[in-house]
């Protein structure tokens, strides 16, 4: 066991009062608790040889910065906490932060990144984004948390947001109610989720794309927002199809309906929306192609 360390086993191991991450550690640590250190830089030659490292906490050391690529090789770790330390002090300028594919099960927050512009943590292994994390992110425009295990959509989010991802999770329920201070908010996708109701989108009144694909929505959204474009919502349950559904969409362009269940079509349902190009109908149960469809249409999917 290194100096001014004390192992726990071959697996834990708690540090104090260091200048460096030690070199010696057993390469079998899952565990590495580091705390009241001189430690300025953490650099990729410190952890060559810890590929078992799960957790890293390093608290109140003095860290300023933290060279490219320093955990690329720690594959296994899930926990990465820098409490109290410098270490983003020197990206109060950061515009892009991405940290898709890194198996992280937890984020506490917040993070003081005023001008962050995109996030991205795509594929990771989240459950919970905490209440406050998005405090200090109040020039965040971009945001992915696709591909985790999201049971409901963040609360909180900056009102600066024109893009919000959440697909590939395991939302059941969308509190748009939550969402109203989105004022700028023109594209969400919620495809592969488990939603099974979309009501009260019409509140995201900028919103121009929707994108609702592999869910298990039954009837089409009560009052769409007026400005919507494209609107997915293939590969669901959806039945009918009615005036009464689109005679607000005058923007709509882009319409996938394909891989549902539809077996009415008003005719005319599409009547208002004159500037619709793009129409996916195919896999439904269909009888006749639908009656008095937008001159405008041009390409109309029906395989």
């Amino acid at each position: 066991c290194p100096g001014r360390c004390s192992c726990d086993s071959v697996q834990s191991v708690q540090c104090y009062r260091l200048m460096e991450v030690p070199s010696s550690l057993p390469p079998t640590t899952k565990k590495l608790y580091i705390s009241h250190s001189k430690i300025q830089h953490l650099q990729m030659s410190s952890f060559t040889r810890m590929l078992a490292l799960e957790d890293f906490i390093l608290l109140a050391s003095g860290t300023e910065s933290v060279e490219n690529d320093t955990f690329k090789m720690l594959s296994t770790l899930k926990t990465l906490e820098l409490w109290k330390n410098n270490s983003l002090s020197s990206l109060v300028s950061l515009q892009s932060l991405v940290l898709d594919g890194n198996n992280i099960e937890s984020v506490a927050g917040p993070l003081a990144l005023p001008h962050l512009r995109s996030m991205s943590m795509e594929n990771n292994k989240l459950h919970l984004i905490p209440a406050g994390f998005f405090t200090s992110l109040q020039s965040l425009q971009f945001l992915s948390f696709s591909g985790n295990f999201l049971t409901k959509i963040p609360i909180d989010l900056p009102k600066s947001l024109l893009s919000l991802k959440m697909e590939r999770n395991q939302l059941k329920v969308v509190r748009f109610r939550d969402m109203k201070h989105l004022e700028n908010l023109s594209h969400l996708y919620l495809s592969e989720n488990s939603l099974s109701s979309i009501d009260g989108v019409q509140i995201l009144a900028n919103l121009t794309t929707l994108e609702l694909s592999q869910n298990q929505v039954p009837v089409l959204p009560f009052r769409l927002p007026a400005r919507l474009q494209k609107l997915d919502i293939s590969n669901n349950l959806i039945q009918r199809v009615t005036v009464q559904d689109f005679q607000d969409l005058r923007d709509l362009k882009h319409l996938f309906l394909d891989n549902n269940v539809v077996s009415l079509f008003e005719a005319g349902a599409l009547q208002m929306c004159s500037q619709l190009s793009n129409l996916a109908l195919e896999q439904n149960l269909l009888l006749s192609i639908p009656l008095r469809l937008p001159g405008t249409l041009a390409r109309l999917d029906l395989k």
